[in-house]
């Protein structure tokens, strides 16, 4: 049964992002100047974010949701955002299910061009997606890889542009996990020699290309477009450099000096933003957990059991910690946002801060004195791993503290520690959380959950039933609370400041923190 007759690719993210220009035009840039005749500064769009976007080299399958907006331009994926959060097709034309949904069948759009010329191809898609479970390090594959429950356990090549996917067990709405990581498709030249290269040479089939001669790893990476594809028009600036500036104050100060023209900024830095003068926009929905990278004991026995992560998340007074840390955050303990069907307003009393508690439950997981364990932290964590760090102290839970030596250490806790974050998710793709995040880059060790993967199946089961999708968002919701798979902090605004004289007011995919890159338009 066919799922989608789309024909031209990219044609409904375009079509929604022109709308929103043509909307934001007359409205954007900032006090004198006539603006009908005025000339937009295309140039170079210069971008502040909060992390390195490629910190571990230039493959995409190493990376998650975070690292879209950085990545969406050199590559493209089998499926995409669109201007609403919506996915859909990108490198696929047409797709459709068989009767009961364990085969997805693609049809792609081989006018795709790699670096070495070679075009998108069935074959090449194959070869892709065969590259799962050969390395724990492919972090957007662990969840097709065996056992899981994504489980692809056959890509088979029909044609030179059709290409089909055979699933473990029923996958509807499986099309969901094809959109950036998951479905990012890298080049031959790139996928040659175990994927090498990539750790310094992109090879994506998007318009933009990453210039190394302009690019400093870690401080700046500079995009520019390529000049024999086609749209590359659709980026209405010359180039986007993004810069990595992991401070929350140097952020918003390279902001309000005009250093940057957009900054991603924390909640607490809105005030100075607002001060002074520079656009200022925020979109809702996601929320910073500590993510649980040890579920089944692999690095002490303790984290086997949920009682274990439910005492931290009882031992933690979300109320003080984040109006010290993150004011004007909304404290919460559901992994899913406050305006999702999903929400269960009873969990903020159930997880409540209660010390006696969490000690009754580390007691009865048996370790009633508690236990040691290593957390390394980066400059973006330190502050709020600091602040946690005390309250579970008070339980008998010492957590070391330690600094990571690079971002690539960082990178591999997954592997070598229990917990890991704050991490920040958004959940317009509840599906692409669950397994790209919990059962795919955060599940080195394969842990399961019947009732995760129960509800996350009955979520993709229930199409656009919007009684079916409430229930299995609030037993989604509840699932992934009481396993502490993820432990909720709270929710924030994703706040951006922006230079109103450069760019019009940026607009977000649905509940997304970040923008689509090429939907920034130049101020008129």
């Amino acid at each position: 049964m066919s799922r989608n007759t789309h024909t031209v690719r990219g044609a409904a993210i375009l079509a929604a992002i022109a709308i929103a220009a043509v909307a934001l035009s007359g409205c954007s840039g900032s006090g004198g100047g006539d603006k009908a005749n005025a000339t937009p500064d295309t140039a170079k769009l210069v971008i502040a974010i909060d992390s390195d976007q490629a910190a571990d080299g230039y493959d995409p399958i190493h990376y998650a949701a975070g690292q879209r907006m950085f990545f969406e331009g050199i590559y493209d994926s089998l499926f995409a955002l669109d201007a609403q959060g919506q996915v859909v097709p990108d490198l696929v034309k047409d797709f459709s299910y068989n009767k009961d949904n364990t085969q997805l069948t693609l049809d792609l759009d081989t006018t795709a061009t790699f670096s070495d010329g070679t075009k998108l191809s069935a074959e090449l898609v194959k070869q892709n997606l065969d590259f799962r479970g050969t390395s724990p390090d492919l972090n957007a594959y662990n969840q097709f890889t065996k056992g899981q429950d994504n489980e692809i356990t056959d890509v088979k090549v029909v044609d030179d542009d059709t290409v089909a996917l055979s699933f473990a067990q029923p996958r509807p709405g499986f099309e969901a996990n094809l959109a950036f990581p998951g479905g990012t498709i890298v080049g031959p030249a790139g996928l040659a020699d175990d994927r090498k290269s990539l750790s310094t040479t992109p090879d994506g089939s998007g318009p933009l290309q990453v210039d190394t001669a302009k690019t400093v790893k870690g401080n700046s990476y500079l995009l520019t477009k390529k000049k024999d594809n086609a749209r590359a028009a659709d980026y209405p600036f010359d180039s986007y450099e993004f810069r990595p500036i992991i401070d929350p104050q140097a952020r918003v100060n390279s902001a309000i000096s005009g250093e940057v023209d957009l900054a991603y900024i924390t909640a607490d830095t809105q005030t100075q933003a607002k001060s002074a003068g520079i656009g200022l926009v925020a979109n809702g929905g996601t929320v910073q957990n500590i993510i649980a990278f040890d579920k089944v004991g692999a690095t002490g026995k303790q984290w086997s059991s949920p009682d274990v992560y439910k005492a931290l998340s009882m031992a933690i007074d979300r109320d003080t910690y984040v109006k010290a840390v993150h004011p004007g955050e909304v404290p919460t303990t559901n992994v899913l946002p406050k305006d999702s069907p999903g929400f269960i307003p009873e969990l903020d009393t159930e997880y409540a801060y209660n010390p006696d508690a969490a000690k009754a439950l580390l007691a009865k997981a048996g370790y009633p004195n508690g236990f040691d364990f290593d957390f390394t932290i980066t400059p973006g964590s330190q502050r709020d791993m600091e602040a946690l760090q005390p309250y579970w102290a008070a339980i008998g839970v010492n957590m070391k503290l330690k600094n990571a030596a690079s971002t690539e250490e960082a990178f591999k806790t997954v592997q070598t520690e229990p917990l890991g974050g704050p991490i920040p998710l958004t959940w317009t793709n509840p599906l692409g959380n669950v397994f790209g995040v919990l059962f795919g880059f955060a599940n080195y060790h394969g842990a399961k959950s019947p009732e995760i993967q129960g509800a996350a199946g009955a979520l993709g089961a229930a199409g656009t039933d919007a009684a079916a999708q409430k229930t299995a968002l609030t037993n989604l919701n509840r699932a992934i609370v009481d396993s502490g798979w993820l432990i909720p902090l709270y929710e924030q605004l994703a706040s951006w400041a922006y230079d109103k004289n450069k760019i019009a007011e940026p607009t977000f995919p649905g509940a997304e923190a970040f923008p689509l890159l090429s939907s920034i338009q130049p101020a008129f």
